[in-house]
Formats: structure tokens, sequence, C-alpha cells
């Protein structure tokens, strides 16, 4: 048996693949849950030590104007945070906590969770202008977020293996799948898709990931998975911070019926907030 093949039996078992903690449940149900209360966040927030570190230092932090005065989460959530604000790193650094990937030294988490971050805002913004109810900003913005995390998972079960990857690819838009496929036969999304039925996550999440840029897949959650392909390709272009001429999305744009005008404008929102998406990608890094 080839190397490629003990490899894909590994993954195929998913004998290494963290079950989903109690705590991490309750919160990623209260992230997808559009009516919930401040009290009720803090309360589930509170299951977990770590993020809840993480979003009281955000909000004594710099990045907010503050130094050290805030030590109640509830009140950080509503002079500093915001709910919004809040929910979307909650389910980040919950992520981040179950998969540690500070074995693989060539993973590069802030680059990660930038693009995951641009490529959840990206979605999010367009979402407004497509008429579709799977397209709920809740549910496009934890698509967006949760594209990625088969590389996670791929990176801290087989952090040797995939430090070889990194090696030998730059992180860039499916250069990283590509060799992946080279190096034991599995994409990324491969992965989420076992990863993400495992935790047992809403449908439209497994579906959308595993099925993400297979051109024969017509479920119903296809135009989100067309959603998150356009996003995912501006995410790489907005974190790349350079003056480079802009891609050609005409394609993608085309499949759903937008604009370039309004692509264009979500970028260059995005790109004079660069500094924000960088900043909060530190902290759901730890």
């Amino acid at each position: 048996m080839s190397s490629a093949e003990k490899m894909a039996l590994e993954i195929a078992k998913i004998k290494n693949l963290p079950p989903l903690p109690e705590a991490s449940i309750k919160i990623i149900s209260a992230v997808n849950d559009p009516d919930i209360s401040v009290n009720e966040l803090v309360e589930v927030i509170s299951l977990s030590p770590t993020l809840m570190a993480r979003l009281l230092g955000l909000s004594n932090s710099s990045y907010f104007g503050r130094a050290g005065q805030i030590k109640d989460l509830r009140v950080a959530i509503i002079q500093v945070l915001g709910l919004n604000l809040v929910k979307s790193l909650s389910l980040s650094i919950a992520l981040n906590v179950e998969l540690d990937t500070s074995q693989c030294k060539l993973f590069d988490a802030n680059h990660f969770w930038g693009h995951a971050l641009s490529t959840a805002l990206v979605a999010q913004k367009i979402a407004v202008h497509l008429d579709n109810e799977l397209m709920a900003p809740n549910i496009v913005y934890t698509s967006g977020l949760l594209l990625n995390i088969g590389l996670l998972a791929a990176v801290y079960i087989f952090p040797v293996e995939m430090n070889n990857v990194f090696a030998n690819s730059e992180q860039t838009d499916g250069a990283v799948s590509k060799q992946m496929i080279e190096s034991f036969g599995q994409t990324q999304y491969d992965l989420a898709g076992i990863l993400l039925e495992r935790w047992q996550l809403p449908k439209v999440y497994q579906n959308t990931i595993k099925e993400f840029r297979r051109p024969e897949f017509e479920g119903d959650e296809k135009i989100l998975a067309e959603l998150l392909e356009l996003s995912h390709s501006i995410g790489y272009y907005i974190i790349a911070d350079n003056n480079e001429e802009m891609p050609d999305f005409s394609y993608l744009l085309n499949k759903l019926s937008l604009s370039q005008e309004l692509v264009d404008n979500i970028i260059a929102e995005l790109k004079e907030n660069k500094d924000n998406i960088d900043e909060l990608a530190a902290v759901i890094s730890g």
C-alpha cells in the first residue's frame, strides 16, 4: 500500500479527527441563532474560558482605543464589540482552539484567518443582493468561515506532512489543494466534509463545502457554493495587499448575475479595512 493510500485510509477512518466538545457545539448553535440575546450569548461564551479571555482582551486592546478598563463580557459586547462581531469571533476562535495548528511550523494562521474573514465578509455583502432563502446573512457568513476548515483539520492531524505541503507550494488559491492531492490524495474540502459530518453541523454547511468546486454538483446549495467560490477568490486578492490588476471574476459574476461595479465597491471597502481584518485574524489565531 502506498503512502498516499495509507493517508487516505487514515482520513477515511477519521480516528484522529477530534469530536466537538459540548461547549463548542453550544457556541456554534448560538452563533447561528439570529435572535439570541446578549445575556444568552454571554452565558454560552462563558463555557469557554479561552474564548472569553480573548474577547475581553480584544475589547481592552488598542484596536478599540481601550486600555484595560472592561472586565465584564456583557459590558464589552454592549459598549465596545457589538453582538455581530462577537458572534463571528466566537465561532472562529472556537474552531481554532479545537484544531491546534502550532505543530506545523510553516502554517500561517494569521494568513488563514485573514482569508477566512475576507471570504466571509465578501460573501455576506454579496448575499444581500441575491434573492435566495439560503442566503441568510448568518448562514452565508458562517459558510465563508468554515470553507477552509478542512485545511485546519489537515494541519492538526498531519502537521509534518502538511509542513511539506507548504514547503512545496505557495499559500495561494488552489496551490495548496493541488499539492495535497499530489501528497496524499485528498483535498481540504474532502476532509472538511468528513469533519463537519462528524461534528454534526447543519447539512447546508456539510453539502456546500464538501461539494465546493465540483462542477457536477446540482444540489440546493449550488448557488451558495458558487457564491463562496467567488468570495474565496476575491478574499485572496484582498489579503494580498498589493496594487496589481484585479483578477477577472466575470465568469463567476455571470453565474450569479452580479455586476462588476458591485464587486468593485465591496473590494474597495474591504481593502480600506484590511488593517481591521488583520487585527481580528491575529485575535482568532491567538
